[in-house]
C-alpha cells in the first residue's frame, strides 16, 4: 500500500504530552486541529467537532490523552468512527493495553493504528544515554 503524504492531522488532548506532538507536527510541516474537552485557545471540542468538521480531512489523528489507559480500558475518546478509513492513521500514546478501544474502533473502519509502546520505548533509551553518559 502507498503512503499517504499527510498534511492534517487531529490531535486528542491538550495537556502536556500534546505539547510534544504539536511541536514534532509543526516540525514535519503538518498542520494540525487540538480536540480537547472544552474549546479554547487553538483548540476545539469535542462536540464541535462532531458537528462541523469531517474526519476525511484529517490523516493522522493521534491521541494524546489517558482514555482507555488500564484500568479505566473501556473510555475511548468521543469519535465519529464511521468516518475513519483505511486512509487514517491512529496513533494512541496509551500503550496499556496494548490495543485500546481508540485503536480497535479505528481498526474495525480499516484505519491503520499504533500505540505508543515504542514511543515508551525510545524515551526510555534516550533517558539511559543521557543519565549514562
Amino acid at each position: 500500500m502507498p503512503v499517504t503524504p499527510h498534511t492534517k492531522a487531529l490531535v486528542l488532548g491538550s495537556g502536556g504530552a500534546s505539547q510534544a506532538v504539536l511541536r514534532v507536527l509543526e516540525n514535519l510541516h503538518i498542520a494540525y486541529l487540538v480536540v480537547s474537552r472544552t474549546a479554547g485557545n487553538k483548540a476545539v471540542d469535542y462536540d464541535t467537532l462532531k458537528n462541523t468538521d469531517d474526519l476525511s480531512n484529517y490523516s493522522l489523528i493521534i491521541n494524546t490523552t489517558p482514555l482507555g489507559m488500564s484500568p479505566n480500558t473501556d473510555t475511548y475518546p468521543d469519535l465519529a468512527y464511521d468516518q475513519l478509513s483505511p486512509q487514517h492513521y491512529c496513533y494512541d500514546l496509551v500503550y496499556n493495553p496494548e490495543n485500546t478501544q481508540f485503536m480497535q474502533r479505528a481498526a474495525t473502519q480499516g484505519a491503520h493504528t499504533k500505540n505508543g509502546l515504542d514511543m515508551l520505548r525510545l524515551q526510555a533509551e534516550k533517558s539511559w544515554e543521557i543519565w549514562n553518559q
